[in-house]
């Protein structure tokens, strides 16, 4: 009776939250015994239009607990696939052991044995309860820089204002990023009338990124960058007219690429208005914005 009572003052504490982690509660004693359940509670984590997130424990014995798959709604609360709320997931063994949780992104909605490629969110236990952050490269918060406005590859005084590189009109680079950890690679978007366009992965800041898809023929300095002049996707006309466009840099999972840019934007600007070449456009640290949560063993 006293182990139910006590349970019940735990939901009562946590799960009304509507968005807000349940960071104040006291965590249950050891002395209940069989802890099964689990309550999360996320600020910032964005719903999922495609796929699945999904959360697993790791035990102290090395041993991986399935907690399952879910989504999020805009107050942050984990709901399943008919959108009602999951106030509790329940694990088949005892959890008082664990000792971290992650949460990765499953695009395909398939939930294997083990995390996926994409985690988001990840932390470890103490006294049963885990804040979670994005396990991001250390020094982001640092990140800053610019791009230019113009467009070396189909020569001077044309097109100018179709393209952007991080580069100075001295030639040197403008982006500072740390170095990456083994989860993520940068990846740098423009949105061009709330339609993203990649505009390539990269790995430094001073080195050019992957690929080039839409450049002219000529060569491209050696840094991050793009022009918008061939081979238009659909929905795009190229030259392109970035006037009011924005630039987006992003984390992205290592080994999950998508044409859409992740949650974790790393930084962003927006192109003036009009863009007709020679412009610098000043980037805005996002991390401040990363999502994080809370889960709690009970």
């Amino acid at each position: 009776m006293k182990r139910s009572i006590l349970i019940i003052l735990l939901l009562l504490l946590v799960l009304p939250a509507c968005g807000q982690t349940p960071s104040e509660f006291r965590p249950l004693p050891a002395a209940l015994g069989d802890l099964r359940g689990v309550a999360l509670g996320f600020e910032g984590l964005a719903p999922l239009a495609e796929g699945l997130y999904s959360a697993f424990l790791n035990l102290d014995n090395g041993d991986v607990v399935r907690l399952g798959g879910f989504n999020v709604n805009g107050n942050g609360r984990p709901i399943d696939g008919q959108g009602n709320i999951i106030d509790r997931f329940t694990a088949d063994q005892n959890l008082f052991s664990s000792v971290s949780l992650v949460v990765s992104i499953e695009p395909l909605g398939i939930i294997g044995s083990t995390p996926g490629l994409a985690p988001i969110l990840q932390g470890p236990f103490i006294d049963g309860i885990a804040s979670l952050s994005v396990p991001a490269p250390l020094f982001l918060n640092d990140a800053s820089g610019s791009y230019r406005v113009f467009t070396p590859t189909d020569g001077p005084d044309t097109n100018e204002g179709s393209g952007v590189w991080a580069v100075s009109g001295g030639g040197e680079p403008t982006l500072t990023l740390p170095p990456l950890n083994n989860l993520f690679i940068y990846e740098h978007f423009m949105v061009i009338g709330g339609m993203p366009i990649t505009m390539g992965r990269f790995v430094v800041a001073d080195s050019a990124d992957f690929l080039n898809p839409w450049s002219g023929p000529l060569p491209a300095p050696a840094v991050p960058g793009e022009d918008f002049l061939a081979n238009a996707p659909a929905g795009f006309t190229f030259p392109a007219n970035l006037s009011g466009a924005q630039l987006v840099v992003t984390l992205e999972p290592l080994l999950n690429d998508s044409v859409i840019p992740s949650q974790l934007v790393v930084l962003q600007g927006t192109l003036p208005t009009p863009s007709a070449g020679g412009e610098v456009v000043q980037l805005t640290n996002e991390t401040g914005n990363f999502p994080t949560g809370t889960a709690i063993i009970f």
